[in-house]
């Protein structure tokens, strides 16, 4: 290899593959980048879900990593109370909005009591 073309090859000068071959590589997988960070950030966040077991509609929110649920209007239904929200549709496992965060897609039940 001459002096010449040793000094063209700069970073790449210990690999066996062209210099072309390795700039295509280095593109695609930049442009792989940027188009996974723009669907990240397109899509960011996880749905949060939320079925009223027989009261109003309830919109869906999307929320980031770690933060802390923005807590929807209560639903309503008629002759009942409503006695908030539930991580389990067995109405076992409460959340707790002041500790919960959140951290994976989920869908939360609202829990109702007779007045």
């Amino acid at each position: 290899m001459e002096e010449s073309e040793r000094k063209l090859r700069g970073l790449y000068d210990r690999v066996n593959i062209s210099v072309s071959n390795l700039n295509i590589i280095i593109i695609v997988l930049s442009i792989l980048l940027v188009l996974c960070m723009a669907i990240g950030i397109a899509n960011r966040g996880y749905q949060v879900s939320f079925d009223s077991l027989g009261g109003t509609a309830v919109e869906s929110q999307k929320q980031m990593y770690g933060e802390a649920l923005q807590a929807p209007e209560p639903p309503t239904r008629e002759g009942y109370v409503f006695d908030g929200w539930y991580r389990d549709m067995n109405l076992t496992i409460p959340w707790n909005e002041e500790e919960d965060v959140i951290t994976e897609p989920v869908t939360l039940y609202a829990g109702w009591r007779e007045p």
